[in-house]
């Protein structure tokens, strides 16, 4: 027998106990979350950023809307991660409670309140991975009703957006209308694809074929072109460029790891997002230079008065 295949064993079986455990708790599962056309929309925010990062055509809007930041949970003291000693830290709780104080800034310039839940980022928490019902008790306690969820599509795989990402899939066959947001950085490792900046397309650069990697798992997803996009105006793109720098500890960071690309308003200045089939609601109306994929690249003028 090969010896790839022996050594790869266990790592089936896993893969394989892991598939069916979910299966299982999918098949269960059971949401306190109810959908009801009129109350808010609910942006889930896997981390103290992504909300900013690609969401803020909402966040600047006058729509009604909730944020509730899902892993914002302070760690025990006296330890350090990786990522935390990049960035400079010198323990990792202290730097959490920071970056907690950075977002309420940020958000604040969308004249927006996050609720933080009290769940450790993937980098602070051991397996076994979060159940979906603690998942929904918590946010049920913040948001009890949406009349639409945004979630992010997992573009990159990490696995704290992975798991939000699958929350929101099963939020979707109780009827609630559910969004996939493009993920920054991850989503740009390659660039815009062509038929969101309104660039030449390149034969040797094929984006769809990146994101279509993490997306091929989303059956509810329609096509990958059927995506709507907004292009920020430079007013808006510049906004919300001062929003994600209010994260003193992270923005560096995360510029530099992105080839200093979230930087620029040819990355920032567009957000992405898919409506995905099965929700009992109209589709999500559009904003000002929304367009889907086809239409020309216009641009989406800033609120003149954030609202809450």
């Amino acid at each position: 027998m090969n010896r790839a295949r022996v050594f790869g064993i266990p790592r089936r079986l896993y893969r394989r106990s892991r598939d069916l455990r979910q299966s299982r708790e999918e098949r269960r599962f059971d949401t306190r979350v109810g959908f009801d056309s009129n109350a808010p929309e609910l942006i889930l925010s896997p981390h103290l950023d992504d909300a900013v990062l690609d969401c803020w055509n909402l966040l600047a809007s006058e729509r009604s809307l909730r944020v509730v930041n899902v892993f914002a949970g302070i760690p025990a003291p006296g330890r350090l991660t990786l990522w935390d000693a990049i960035t400079g830290a010198e323990d990792s709780a202290q730097r959490v409670k920071e970056r907690i104080a950075e977002d309420a800034i940020a958000m604040a310039r969308a004249g927006r309140e996050p609720a933080n839940l009290a769940f450790l980022d993937a980098q602070y928490r051991q397996p076994p991975s979060l159940a979906l019902s603690e998942l929904d008790r918590a946010i049920a306690a913040e948001a009890p009703s949406a009349s639409r969820v945004y979630v992010p599509a997992g573009v990159g795989s990490h696995p704290d957006h992975l798991l939000v990402r699958r929350y929101g899939r099963m939020l979707l066959r109780t009827g609630m209308p559910v969004t996939l947001y493009a993920d920054l950085p991850y989503c740009v490792f390659h660039g815009w694809p062509h038929w969101v900046d309104g660039q030449e397309p390149e034969p040797t650069r094929n984006v769809d074929a990146f994101w279509g990697s993490f997306l091929d798992g989303v059956p509810e997803m329609g096509p990958l072109r059927s995506a709507r996009v907004v292009s920020l105006d430079p007013a808006a793109a510049a906004a919300k460029l001062e929003a994600m720098r209010c994260y003193r500890t992270q923005f560096a960071g995360l510029d530099y790891a992105a080839r200093d690309v979230i930087s620029d308003p040819a990355i920032h200045g567009f957000e992405v997002c898919w409506e995905l089939g099965g929700g009992r609601a109209s589709p999500a109306p559009r904003a000002e230079g929304e367009r889907a994929q086809g239409e020309p690249v216009r641009s989406a003028p800033q609120s003149a008065s954030p609202a809450r």
